[in-house]
C-alpha cells in the first residue's frame, strides 16, 4: 500500500471516530418501549437498545424522537416530534 492510501485511510478512520464520539443530537424512531424508562431506537447508523428517556415523556413505538448524545457514549431520548 502506498503512503497516500495509508494517509487517506487514517484520515477516514479519524473522521469517523470524531463523529461518533462528538456530543450532539440526532433523530431516531422508537422500535420498542420498556417499563424501566428505556426505549430501543433505530437511527441512521443502526439500532440502539435500551436508551433512557426523559421523565414525563411516554414513548410509543414509531415515535420520531430527538436523541442527545455525549462524548462518553451516553444517549437520552428527550421526546417525540409533533406530527400533523
Amino acid at each position: 500500500m502506498n503512503r497516500a492510501k495509508v494517509a487517506d485511510a487514517v484520515q477516514r478512520a479519524a473522521s469517523r471516530t470524531v463523529t461518533q464520539e462528538a456530543a450532539g443530537w440526532r433523530l431516531a424512531t422508537v422500535t420498542a418501549t420498556y417499563t424501566d424508562g428505556t426505549v430501543d431506537i433505530s437511527t441512521a447508523h443502526g439500532p440502539v437498545p435500551k436508551v433512557r428517556r426523559l421523565k414525563g415523556y411516554t414513548a410509543a413505538v414509531n415515535d420520531l424522537v430527538v436523541v442527545l448524545t455525549n462524548s462518553d457514549g451516553n444517549w437520552v431520548v428527550i421526546g417525540a416530534l409533533a406530527t400533523n
